[in-house]
């Protein structure tokens, strides 16, 4: 028996005889994200003159297992919103999970097809030292529901209730292997969130080829693919997207492309835009690699946009939109037009080539061409059944990409309509309606999961504002939601140049104020219409660097995650265990003059004493106003004591019950400056102490109301 090893992923020993292994018997190093191109290399060199199943393996009866044995759904939300089926189903298919023994007597032996499988699935081995706790865990195979796998839900019923039955019959089962100290893992990471639980648990599953399905079972069963893409499956998923989805997927033309500059494939060349014209557009993560002058013409481009133009070629369009190439990098009026026109510029593209996998763009479009070869499939047969490895979904591959943590890819990812995602592992296709890979065949989908609820939210889509905007009310409602979770997603990420603050992020708010918030920006804060958007702040853990470039009243004239505590319309928006809610005092909004804010509101002169928390008292005095809370920081004791500056942007008053005392909470901002000018230093809330609103101290701090320049 020639054996294979899972620390070093080769062939030729055993795991615990691997020369890798230090003396002193510890792991070493992970082996991190499973290697497929050198595990299929490892099981190449292994003669394969034989594929029967070794004694073990005959013993799990896998092809029978996959086809028959009753794996239930583990994402069951019910009404309420609770798991509570599914966490019983889960505990059901935990009594199906196939014993691989304790990782010190795990053998897999080259020459079965089954071992072979699982040695390319089983996950990476833990950095710690190999203990006997390590050496004694239990592996198994684990069953999932296809749907489950790819964080996919049944449809409801009209009891608002997920159909289940013989509809979830009717998907394959993918088989991971997992061990009960990973799952307890992987429980603590994703509490609270099964879903998240079954995605992100394991890297790689194997499962029956569509070509040899469980006859009861095929949805979603395995499809193989080769080493290189393949343009009509592609061609496929475009063409059901545009024949078959909803208007959400819609593109339609606007007359303002014909400003833009396209790419011709065909000619190699810098066109204007033609009237009407289908175009690709390309997004990517520049990383410092922009073309040299001539290198359209001369054929020495980055090789992601290289490859962005075979695509486009192979998909059978003519034009493709690049940015370093489409717009003049000079500093210009014109480019600043261009900027701001990104909305534009991808919701109308045919489709949006995301360049997923790579750092920069010369890294290449993984599976385009021969020099850039993709990951390669593992494929077995057992009984006359195939089984293929089913690479990440395309959750996982996005949230471990250097593409989601750019601040520019944001918005080109979500303004688009369609997108085609390639990864390093396969291409991905993600439309406004459903989402498709290559290693998972799309065409038997009995319960139609691939397709996205539009009323449901999805971290990697822009929820559609024609399912929720009905009349003022709902689409201020929606405008609140969508703009404070933008904000967040858009400064966790991050940008070369300090200067691209706002242009990185002018497409996203030229769409918002198209669809949601007519009046406008002032520095990316819709301030006429939510003034109370001035109180955004930066998160506990967030060490936030100034740009001197740009207002420190707006979340782009600082580096570090901006969030919000609340929603921006508190009443409507706030917990509904609060009674009575209120709220006066609201800042308002008066104008802007370049970078100089002017706001109508209270100012208050507190002082800050530290005995131990940030206790606020009317300034001159010892009258105790309440505790400050600075940002969302656990410890109210972060602010420094001395008299500062406060415009308070809004006051909040409500009940914890129906009997109980009225609360105030004061949102405000802390502010530095002159008396005449001020900047932002943070947002602050103040929790006043109960009883205090009969107090004519209290009530007279808060009535200077005035206008207030802000820089």
């Amino acid at each position: 028996m020639v054996g294979l090893c899972l620390r070093c992923r080769k062939a030729g020993h055993d795991t615990p005889t691997c020369p890798v292994l230090s003396e002193d018997n510890k792991l070493g190093e992970s082996n991190g994200k499973l290697n497929n191109i050198s595990t299929e290399q490892s099981l190449g060199a292994v003669s394969r003159s034989s594929d029967q199943l070794c004694e073990r393996c005959t013993q799990l009866r896998i092809i029978d297992w996959l086809t028959n044995e009753d794996v239930r759904d583990e994402v069951v939300f019910g009404v309420n919103g609770s798991n509570l089926r599914g966490l019983e189903n889960k505990r059901h298919n935990a009594d199906r999970w196939l014993g691989l023994g304790p990782l010190r007597s795990i053998s897999l032996d080259a020459s079965c097809p089954l071992c072979r499988m699982i040695f390319r699935v089983f996950p990476s081995l833990p950095v710690e030292s190999a203990d006997e706790e390590s050496w004694a865990a239990e592996y198994y195979l684990r069953p999932i529901r296809s749907y489950n796998r790819l964080d996919a839900k049944l449809p409801r019923g009209e009891d608002g209730l997920q159909t289940d039955g013989d509809l979830g019959k009717k998907y394959a089962i993918y088989a991971a292997v997992n061990s009960r100290q990973e799952q307890t893992s992987v429980l603590g990471r994703y509490f609270g969130d099964p879903a998240d639980q079954l995605v992100y648990g394991t890297d790689l599953t194997f499962a029956l080829s569509h070509k040899t399905p469980a006859p009861s079972r095929p949805g979603l069963s395995a499809r193989g693919r080769d080493s290189l893409y393949d343009p009509d499956i592609v061609k496929s998923w475009m063409s059901r997207c545009e024949g078959e989805h909803s208007a959400s997927c819609r593109v339609e033309w606007s007359d303002q492309l014909l400003s833009c500059k396209m790419i011709d494939v065909s000619s190699r060349q810098v066109v204007h835009c033609p009237q009407q014209c289908r175009f690709i557009a390309l997004s990517y993560v520049w990383g410092g690699v922009s073309p040299k002058d001539g290198a359209l013409e001369g054929g020495y481009l980055p090789r992601t946009i290289k490859d962005a133009i075979i695509v486009t070629r192979s998909l059978g369009l003519r034009y493709l939109w690049v940015d370093a190439l489409c717009i003049d990098q000079t500093p210009s009026p014109e480019k600043e037009q261009q900027l701001s026109m990104m909305d534009v510029i991808y919701s109308c593209a045919w489709a949006t080539i995301v360049a997923l996998h790579g750092d920069n763009s010369d890294a290449g479009l993984c599976g385009v061409n021969a020099r850039n070869p993709r990951e390669l499939q593992g494929s077995e047969w057992v009984e006359g059944s195939q089984l293929l490895t089913i690479f990440p979904t395309t959750h996982q591959e996005l949230i471990g990409a250097i593409y989601c943590s750019r601040a520019w890819t944001m918005q080109e990812f979500l303004l688009g309509s369609r997108r085609i995602l390639f990864g390093k592992h396969q291409v991905h296709f993600l439309c406004n309606t459903s989402r498709y890979c290559e290693s998972i065949d799309e065409a038997c989908d009995p319960g139609g999961v691939l397709r996205t609820n539009p009323k449901q939210p999805d971290f990697f889509l822009l929820p559609d504002h024609k399912e929720y905007v009905k009349d003022a009310k709902s689409r201020s409602a929606f405008a609140d939601s969508t703009f404070t979770g933008m904000v967040k997603m858009y400064t966790e990420r991050r940008m070369t140049n300090d200067s691209d603050s706002l242009n990185a992020v002018r497409g996203m708010l030229s769409f918002l104020q198209k669809t949601m918030l007519p009046q406008g920006f002032a520095w990316g804060l819709p301030l006429k219409e939510f003034p109370q958007s001035l109180r955004w702040y930066h998160p506990r853990g967030i060490k936030p660097r100034r740009r001197p470039d740009f207002p420190s009243w707006s979340y782009v004239g600082w580096e570090g995650t901006a969030s919000y505590t609340d929603k921006l319309n508190q009443i409507n928006g706030g917990p509904s265990a609060r009674f009575d809610e209120a709220v006066d005092l609201p800042v308002s909004y008066v104008g802007v003059d370049d970078k100089v804010l002017t706001m109508e509101g209270v100012l208050a002169r507190l002082e800050v004493r530290n005995e131990p928390f940030n206790n606020a008292y009317v300034a001159g005095t010892d009258f105790l106003l309440g505790v400050l809370q600075e940002g969302n920081f656990l410890h109210k004791n972060t602010l420094s004591s001395g008299v500062f500056d406060f415009l308070v942007v809004e006051r909040l008053m409500f009940r914890y019950s129906p009997e109980g005392s009225v609360r105030h909470v004061l949102y405000m901002i802390l502010l530095e400056g002159n008396g005449e000018l001020f900047t932002r230093r943070s947002m602050v809330r103040l929790f006043i102490e109960p009883g205090l609103e009969a107090y004519e101290e209290y009530v007279k701090v808060f009535t200077n109301r005035r206008a207030i320049h802000l820089v």
